[in-house]
């Protein structure tokens, strides 16, 4: 394996690092960690989520997620259903007082990618998708060396 190739999953981890940098700066100008943040937006994609299934996703441990619920919902963020195929079951709702914190997510989302992506033409982005998607799909497979 070429030197380069080596060092190739330090500067994927960089640019995530960076990333993740830039966003939390974001979510602190509008009073929020990060992981309320990534709350927020896991939400928006979508339907309501149980917040086991939102842990999940922004990789926080359960009780974690219960303070960032708490206090999204403390803020009017948020509001807690209970589930209609599981009555013990609550899922988390976005209410519409995030909606215009949602909309900057999706503006400076929009203006970080332009940032990070500068100089790149429309066929180096989709490479670049591309082969990031594969580096994803190899670690997502078990190693035949750790099961």
């Amino acid at each position: 394996m070429p030197q380069d190739a080596k060092s190739l999953l330090v500067l994927i981890n960089d640019a995530a690092r960076l990333t993740r940098s830039e966003f939390g700066r974001s979510a602190r100008d509008h009073k929020l960690t990060l992981l309320q943040w990534r709350t927020l937006g896991v939400l928006a994609r979508g339907e309501a989520m149980t917040q086991s299934a939102i842990a999940a996703r922004i990789e926080a441990s359960p009780m974690t997620m219960s303070d960032i619920v708490n206090r999204l919902e403390s803020l009017g963020y948020v509001d807690r259903q209970t589930d209609p195929a599981d009555s013990r079951a609550k899922r988390v709702h976005l209410a519409p007082a995030a909606l215009p914190i949602v909309e900057d997510m999706r503006a400076i989302a929009q203006s970080l990618t332009a940032r990070a992506l500068a100089g790149f033409s429309d066929a180096e982005r989709d490479q670049l998708a591309a082969l990031l998607a594969r580096v994803m799909a190899n670690l997502d497979t078990p190693s035949p060396d750790h099961g």
